[in-house]
């Protein structure tokens, strides 16, 4: 006798081998075989929640975040108060043979130099103003070097036998203080600041010193300039202007995957000074109905020059919870580390560049009714430059990356390359109104990339009026255009336009999105921020799927 038990089992089995059967006869002929031969990764059925490619998208979110701080941090320009330029000086019309100068001692101008400026007047009749002319010849030599605590005069004294003594007084460094550096080791910033006690500061070289600094810092330095305690010499009081220490912040938006969760929320911290260097600590995590992500990451400064060292790690947990799939059982897990330096290029008041090397490593498994389906792992080698550029009214952002890798796959083994690009301006106008336009894109040498390496097209940051992620390739482009108009304090109002395509053998079927729409954003009180958007698609049916005839997009955070 077969127990009733049995058989409804049974019947569940049943169902499940039909619907992936159904499944299976439905999947898009796109694994065909590569002209050159390479062979396709098994195929990846309409709604597949693949958790290597979200994990990889959860990464990116994070280099946006990144990348959007580091757009909106004030472009401050490094000054040190109190280096003014000497007044000129005047003399009178009294007149002599002038047969010889003695000159004060110095340790920034040579006696040479010295000798080349009084040339045209030692051997000569002079006047008292030609005198004055030359001392202001030296004092301008000292400014054009950037010792500007240093001066020639000329003091009262008795010309005998056509000998001038002009002294020169160059103001060593007295007294070194910080102030207001509450969570900065005084030692972290002595060590990036070239004053040192006793010796002539050159101010040329203390305004890179701080343009460096606070262009690779998220504290701010200002210095001012006083006469020192000690005669003859000058004292400088380094103010430190310090973020909050520990920041703590709620996000949400609906930019999951509609399979495994549209809407997604989560929190993170951070530690901007650790041990007191700077040193950042970042945690977070993220949930949706079916999506549970965790990244953590640590960033230390490497030398006084501004080079960064760091680590990041990510992890996810995947399961369908609506769709065709959801009856079978698909479970997802990917965890991803990698290992990054940074240098910087250029820090002036203008331009910040930094170039970087990272190393990363990505494994993914999904399994679908107990059984591996994709068993991934990923290494990449990645060489990257990005750069900001400051105009009176503009801001120009760009990152180009190359990055080469092995991926191990169920299919076999094979290695990669691909460039990334991303590109982001804006122009400032009258009364708050601006113009944004943004440009992402990737080539690669590859056919068939791992779904983790894929370009995706779609949603929040992307195109908008689409779901997330709806179309990849191995390669693609994504742009949009973007134009805000202030509506009360704090609030825009945006209209939008956007645009994308992905290609490569591993792109099927409709590979064009391009959506158009509005929206509000700003900020909610003195902590909270929120952008909505209402996005429509420009191309209705994709895939043969018709798409919704608006899609709302928002996101929302608020940090303490």
């Amino acid at each position: 006798m077969i127990h009733p038990s049995h058989n409804r089992a049974a019947m569940r089995a049943h169902g499940r081998c039909a619907l992936v059967l159904a499944v299976l006869l439905a999947l898009p002929m796109a694994a065909e075989a590569a002209p050159d031969g390479t062979e396709p990764p098994a195929a990846r059925p309409a709604g597949y929640n693949d958790s290597g490619a979200q994990l990889s998208r959860t990464r990116q979110y994070l280099e946006e975040q990144q990348a959007r701080e580091r757009l909106a941090k004030e472009n401050n320009t490094a000054g040190v108060e109190g280096a003014d330029v000497p007044e000129a000086q005047q003399g009178g019309n009294i007149s002599f043979p002038l047969k010889k100068i003695e000159w004060g001692a110095s340790s920034v101008l040579t006696d040479d130099e010295l000798q080349q400026l009084a040339a045209p007047y030692v051997g000569h009749e002079v006047k008292l103003a030609d005198l004055y002319t030359l001392i202001n010849q030296i004092n301008a030599l000292y400014q054009k070097r950037g010792y500007m605590t240093c001066r020639a005069f000329l003091g009262p004294q008795t010309i005998h036998d056509g000998v001038v003594k002009i002294e020169l007084i160059e103001g060593r460094t007295g007294q070194v203080s910080l102030t207001d550096n509450r969570t900065t080791r005084e030692d972290y910033v002595r060590h990036r600041l070239s004053l040192k006690k006793g010796e002539v500061a050159n101010i040329h070289d203390l305004n890179e010193e701080l343009l460096r600094f606070n262009a690779t810092n998220d504290a701010q330095l200002h210095i001012v300039m006083k006469a020192g305690a000690e005669v003859g010499t000058t004292d400088y009081v380094i103010a430190v202007r310090e973020p909050q220490l520990y920041q703590f912040g709620i996000v949400a938006d609906n930019a999951g995957n509609k399979s495994s969760g549209l809407y997604r929320g989560g929190f993170f911290w951070q530690d901007r000074s650790l041990t007191g260097n700077r040193d950042v600590l970042f945690l977070s995590t993220m949930a949706s109905q079916g999506t549970k992500s965790f990244a953590a990451g640590y960033t230390a400064p490497l030398d006084r020059m501004g080079s960064k060292i760091g680590v990041n790690y990510t992890t996810n947990s995947v399961h369908i919870t609506d769709g065709a799939l959801e009856p079978l059982e698909v479970r997802g897990h990917s965890y991803a580390y990698d290992l990054f330096v940074t240098n910087p290029v250029v820090t002036s008041e203008t331009v910040r560049s930094e170039i970087g090397l990272d190393y990363g490593y990505q494994h993914s498994r999904t399994d679908f009714l107990g059984m591996p389906w994709v068993d991934d792992t990923v290494q990449t080698l990645q060489a990257f430059y990005d750069q900001l550029d400051y105009g009176r009214s503009t801001i120009w952002y760009q990152k180009h990356a190359y990055a080469i890798g092995k991926a191990q796959t169920m299919q076999g083994d094979r290695n990669f390359g691909k460039y990334n690009m991303n590109g982001l301006f804006r122009k400032h106008f009258a009364h708050g109104q601006s113009w944004t336009m943004r440009v992402d894109g990737q080539l690669s040498s590859t056919q068939y990339l791992p779904s983790a390496e894929m370009f995706y097209i779609g949603g929040m940051y992307s195109v908008r009026g689409y779901t997330e992620s709806l179309l990849g390739g191995d390669g693609g482009l994504s742009m949009g255009l973007e134009y805000s108009v202030p509506v009360t304090k704090g609030l825009e109002a945006y209209l939008f336009l956007d645009g994308g395509r992905v290609w490569g053998s591993s792109a099927f079927g409709d590979r064009s999105l391009a959506g158009t729409g509005f929206g509000l954003k700003g900020s909610l009180g003195a902590h909270a921020y929120l952008n909505v958007g209402l996005g429509f698609p420009l191309i209705r049916t994709v895939n043969e799927v018709e798409q919704s005839r608006a899609r709302v997009h928002f996101s929302f955070n608020s940090q303490f």
